[in-house]
């Protein structure tokens, strides 16, 4: 089965979409990321998530099925009809948090009749697997039942996830060096322009 036989709300280039999304906070957080000024995998997993909900955020307005439920810490969207959250790890292994159903969540699926193919026993997420260095390995969408997936769909981002950092700097501008001082192997020292002193 796939997700857009589940719920028709659920159709491919929705879900791949959201995995663009989701896969850009998470690239924009790893270019960020500066071990000297103190970044950790904590903090690029906060910016992660953060940049992640700011991608999906700022699309919402140019997608009619797109509609952000509950902003902030406990993020909720809904493609369509069906609420949906995202989770780092893998489709299988959801743990505790993510199997935790917000109140948009729950008022979102209340507003489903009995006939719908939904349940509000369902859990909708996106998992996002990472590598050890923090880089997107994949990104699933995955209907779990509890803690058991029913469904899992991988979402094709096309091809391999790299980090991409902007080459378009507002103001940046050029710096004037002198010309550089050429010394050969051998040179006597006082020689050092590679000029004869006659």
């Amino acid at each position: 089965m796939t997700p857009w036989d589940h719920h028709p709300d659920l159709q491919p280039d929705r879900l791949i979409a959201i995995g663009l999304l989701i896969q850009q906070g998470r690239n924009d957080a790893l270019d960020r990321q500066d071990a000297y000024v103190g970044s950790s995998p904590w903090t690029v997993g906060c910016e992660a998530f953060a940049f992640g909900t700011h991608q999906i955020s700022e699309a919402a307005p140019l997608y009619d099925w797109l509609e952000i439920l509950q902003p902030g810490m406990q993020f909720v969207f809904s493609i369509g009809e069906v609420p949906v959250r995202f989770y780092k790890g893998a489709p299988d292994e959801p743990n505790k948090r993510t199997l935790r159903q917000s109140y948009s969540e729950l008022n979102q699926l209340s507003l489903f009749g009995i006939e719908d193919s939904i349940s509000s026993d369902l859990l909708y997420r996106f998992a996002v697997e990472t590598d050890f260095d923090g880089t997107v390995i994949a990104i699933s969408f995955v209907v779990l039942d509890g803690e058991v997936p029913v469904l899992t769909w991988n979402v094709p981002l096309g091809e391999p996830v790299t980090r991409i950092a902007s080459l378009d700097v507002p103001d940046a501008q050029g710096v004037d060096l002198p010309k550089p001082k050429v010394i050969a192997p051998g040179m006597d020292q006082g020689k050092k322009d590679g000029t004869d002193d006659e």
